[in-house]
């Protein structure tokens, strides 16, 4: 919704209380993807071996903003695949 028809809509005592909710309670779709991340980050820390860095739910977050997080991402979501590789049927 474009900003004017939100302040038609709605005073800004009301944005400012949706603010202060968010400040407490987040949602939308970053909290989402941090909870996706807090269950791969679960499943590959527990399969993963001793002399592995434990993953972090910002391993699966790609698009945080930091400069290695891409590459490292991407190549913890492929050593996440490897994994469970020989468990997956194979069709054709």
């Amino acid at each position: 919704m474009p900003v004017r028809e939100l302040l038609q809509r709605i005073g800004s005592d009301e944005i400012t209380e949706w603010m202060a909710f968010y400040q407490m309670e987040p949602f939308g779709d970053m909290r989402a993807d941090l909870r996706s991340g807090v269950i791969a980050s679960t499943f590959a820390n527990a399969n993963r071996t001793k002399h592995t860095r434990p993953f972090t739910p910002e391993d699966f977050m790609p698009f945080i903003e930091r400069p290695e997080t891409i590459d490292e991402a991407h190549l913890n979501v492929a050593r996440f695949k490897s994994m469970f590789a020989h468990r997956v049927k194979k069709h054709g």
